[in-house]
């Protein structure tokens, strides 16, 4: 590690991330593939006392659930986690909550309380309803500031296959059909239904399409490499390529020495 890299990590140490999106959105998995591991993560509060994982995790508990609890991976002890759990009910009072958690901690002196980038997982099996309730509350209304916002188009698989089966409804092969639709599909969602955030007060900084979260061999190279580039502050951008331990090809885009 050579003494810029030093340098940089005394300012940060950790890198916060508020993570939303509907139930099943595949948020859990993702920061799994993103710490590179297979373990539920450990709940701690505000005070930085482990909170019982089973008080949490169940839907029909989510009224104890609280933005501040921060979740963290032992396979990655660098990243903390905050779930905006219960925000899509779209209830007033949740959106306040999310609302005033990224103004307060986007405006942090202390580095190691601030909120540094928001993943935000929308959906695709269900492009029609890509922005309904919460979500188009929160882009219409909610301001970042220089928080970066990413969405995260998840199961980009069904979206895939949905666009395959336009295909062969034109009379195409199920190969042929599918083999355009890979290509196709990527072009297809920006240009049909991703652009409904052109008309938002505050659209997502970057964006970028998973595929295949469930494989064993599938990482987030695009989400992190997404977010790398977002990020506007070069100390915090270093520390985050850092805290992507094996991850050589990023390491090696952003020009870091672990």
């Amino acid at each position: 590690m050579d003494y810029r890299t030093r340098r940089l990590r005394l300012k940060y140490s950790q890198f916060r991330v508020l993570v939303m999106g509907k139930a099943n959105a595949g948020k859990t998995t993702i920061l799994q593939k993103v710490c590179n591991t297979t373990d539920q993560p450990k709940i701690y509060s505000s005070k930085g006392e482990e909170i019982d994982l089973s008080a949490v995790v169940p839907s029909t508990e989510r009224g104890e659930h609280n933005i501040e609890n921060e979740m963290i991976f032992e396979a990655n002890r660098r990243f903390i986690f905050h779930d905006s759990r219960g925000f899509e009910c779209g209830s007033t009072e949740e959106f306040k909550i999310v609302q005033d958690f990224i103004e307060q901690r986007g405006r942090e002196i202390a580095s190691r309380r601030q909120l540094h980038a928001i993943w935000y997982c929308l959906p695709t099996d269900n492009a029609h309803r890509l922005l309904t309730g919460a979500e188009a509350r929160f882009f219409q209304e909610c301001d970042p500031g220089a928080v970066p916002v990413i969405a995260i188009y998840t199961k980009f698989d069904d979206f895939v296959l949905q666009t395959q089966q336009f295909f062969m409804s034109q009379g195409e092969e199920e190969e042929d059909a599918f083999e355009n639709a890979s290509l196709y599909a990527p072009h297809r969602f920006i240009k049909e239904y991703a652009k409904v955030f052109n008309e938002t007060r505050f659209p997502p900084l970057r964006e970028v399409q998973l595929q295949g979260k469930n494989c064993p061999d599938t990482n987030c190279d695009k989400l992190l490499d997404k977010t790398a580039d977002a990020l506007g502050d070069d100390a915090l951008k270093q520390l985050f390529v850092c805290i992507q331990k094996n991850n050589l090809d990023l390491c090696g885009k952003w020009g870091v020495n672990r």
